[in-house]
């Protein structure tokens, strides 16, 4: 399954730190909620576009490594 699109999505009623999701539209037409947004890891949802679920995952986690390492 690839990643056609990517969305930030606003859950009703969840709590502030949890205010956005980024939901994949995939090449088979399921939508699937990646993960939350994080406030200090810049990963802009157009980024994921061609990836797989496991790489787009792998990206998040290097990038928020990245961050909290101090190399934005």
């Amino acid at each position: 399954m690839i990643i056609q699109s990517v969305e930030l999505v606003a859950l009703p009623n969840a709590p502030s730190y949890q205010n956005k999701i980024y939901r994949a539209h995939m090449d088979t037409g399921e939508d699937i909620d990646l993960f939350q947004q994080h406030w200090d890891v810049v990963l802009p949802p157009e980024s994921l576009v061609g990836l797989s679920l496991d790489e787009a995952r792998k990206l998040r986690t290097e990038k928020m490594i990245a961050v909290a390492e101090g190399y934005h």
